[in-house]
């Protein structure tokens, strides 16, 4: 992970220079009890007393951290670390004086929980340290760098997504073999779950709903735990899962069709459904390239779904993946109020977004697949094998 530490730091120097700015500054304290999402992408453990992480457009990184936890950041070898005993403030503000930073962006955002890790008492805790510097003017949010580094994603990044992706198709293969009519939800989430321990990986996101399995029409929504309910002939049986392996993750969908006495093939109606989905997905991942907004993709897939007579899906088309399912800070969105002015912001190249449209059918329930693809110049490519066909189960 150092590694990548390292390479993050580095392209944050260079997101400094893009931005105009001269200073990102992480401010944590107790980071183990409240954690900073952005750590995990430029330090490797956790500090206890209040601690800054500074990245210079200069591209140096700095650490004024407590004497206790000086020395183990100081073996990562990725800061310069300033020990202090008594006082963070006298060695933050003479930190700032020597620097002398007229643009100083800190982890606080209104629209993303990714660029918001600074919590309202150490942004207070901040302020008193700044009373009376010119450097309380000059704070602005990190969103837009925080942004750019989670989202341009590296080689070595995407190939770390992609072993997870691989491993959780493989295990999608063996619940085909596995399905049968008569088995609970319960039952096919605690084999992927077997299977997972059984490997030594980890769940892309909490054991609760990694897997989330569902059959036939759902009355739960689409992060509700698996049921007792018994898988039936003629339903659509659905999967959300992902893996976690070597610290990046995957998140996946994938549809089943069980058939009914005498069928040989899904009935007309889901047929169709399933082909409005897939082409919905096609149009989006085609579009998928940098300076896009996130918006008119999802504009594409949703506007084709309902142009087909079915009903609007009640979430976002897609989100970033990498370090953890809900990645990054751009979206593949609507123009909701929930989701605030993020569907606005452009996709950049580099980014890893699933795809991830739904049809609610009441006489078979959901058909839904989730795809990875990453953003290229040329358009989307796939970086999980893409479901093209519902999976019968005869």
């Amino acid at each position: 992970m150092n590694l990548l530490i390292e390479e993050k730091l580095k392209q944050a120097a260079g997101l400094l220079e893009e931005g105009d700015a001269d200073l990102w500054l992480t401010l944590v304290r107790e980071s183990s009890r409240t954690h900073d999402p952005i750590l995990d992408y430029i330090f490797e453990g956790h500090v206890v007393w209040p601690s800054a992480f500074m990245v210079t457009r200069s591209r140096e990184a700095f650490a004024i951290v407590g004497s206790l936890d000086a020395l183990s950041v100081e073996s990562l070898g990725t800061y310069k670390v300033i020990p202090y005993v008594q006082s963070f403030r006298e060695s933050f503000l003479p930190f700032l004086e020597k620097l002398g930073p007229k643009k100083i962006l800190i982890n606080y955002s209104s629209e993303t929980a990714t660029a918001d890790g600074m919590t309202h008492g150490m942004y207070l805790y901040l302020q008193e340290i700044l009373q009376g510097t010119p450097f309380r003017e000059r704070l602005h949010s990190s969103q837009e760098l925080i942004g750019s580094l989670i989202g341009r994603k590296s080689q070595e990044e995407v190939g770390r997504i992609q072993r997870a992706i691989d491993a959780t198709l493989g295990l999608f293969e063996e619940v085909t073999r596995l399905l049968k009519p008569g088995m609970t939800e319960k039952e096919v989430a605690a084999y992927l779950s077997q299977r997972i321990e059984e490997n030594r990986w980890k769940p892309a996101w909490d054991v609760e709903t990694c897997p989330a399995v569902f059959s036939g029409p759902q009355k739960g929504g689409a992060h509700s735990s698996p049921t007792d309910k018994a898988i039936q002939r003629g339903e659509v049986v659905n999967i959300d899962f992902g893996l976690m392996i070597d610290g990046y993750v995957s998140d996946l969908q994938r549809s089943w069709y069980l058939l009914a006495p005498g069928e040989k093939e899904p009935p007309e109606g889901l047929k169709k459904a399933f082909r409005v989905l897939i082409d919905s997905v096609d149009l989006a991942v085609k579009a998928l390239k940098p300076g896009v907004k996130g918006v008119e993709i999802d504009s594409l897939t949703r506007n084709h779904i309902t142009s087909q007579g079915y009903p609007e899906f009640p979430h976002a088309l897609g989100h970033q993946v990498g370090r953890c399912a809900h990645d990054g800070v751009a979206l593949l969105a609507p123009p909701w109020e929930r989701y605030g002015n993020i569907p606005e912001l452009t996709l950049e190249e580099g980014m890893v977004f699933t795809v991830e449209p739904r049809i609610s059918l009441p006489q078979w329930g959901v058909v839904t697949v989730e795809e990875i693809v990453k953003v290229t110049p040329q358009g989307g490519v796939y970086l999980s094998k893409p479901q093209k066909e519902l999976i019968l189960v005869g």
